[in-house]
């Protein structure tokens, strides 16, 4: 298992607690952390999207590239109700971002040094069976 030396670093002991107050940080607490924040943004998003009556499944597609808005990633019967949704809501793309951070770390830190595409996006599944997060290389379509 890998860990990385947090030191006194005060940002990382509000976002991780105890595991980075021994300044070393293992990736198995960036990935719970990077769970728990995926759980609780799906649970966020879905309590939203309940009270404007739109449905999972089918599943919905959030994704975040970079020099883009977070938008859809795909096609949804209810996508114009989904972009009204997103469109201003800095609640729900902070949200967002702070998950796409944490799954960032867990990434930088399984593959030290490796360098990713610019084209690399962020992408959260609102699925059915619960959410999936991942990271996809393609061109974004929308500006910011």
């Amino acid at each position: 298992m890998q860990s990385r030396r947090t030191g006194n670093n005060p940002g990382l002991k509000r976002i991780f607690g105890p595991a980075a107050e021994t300044g070393v940080l293992t990736l198995s607490a960036i990935r719970q952390r990077a769970q728990r924040q995926l759980s609780k943004f799906d649970a966020e998003a879905r309590e939203e999207l309940k009270q404007l009556n739109i449905d999972i499944p089918p599943g919905i597609s959030l994704v975040s590239c970079p020099h883009c808005q977070l938008t859809l990633g795909s096609d949804h019967p209810q996508s114009a109700a989904l972009l009204q949704w997103l469109t201003g809501n800095t609640a729900i793309a902070k949200r967002f971002k702070e998950v796409e951070v944490l799954f960032e770390m867990v990434r930088a830190t399984e593959a030290p040094g490796q360098m990713f595409a610019a084209e690399s996006c962020f992408h959260i599944g609102l699925t059915r069976a619960g959410p999936v997060a991942y990271f996809q290389d393609h061109r974004c379509t929308s500006s910011s």
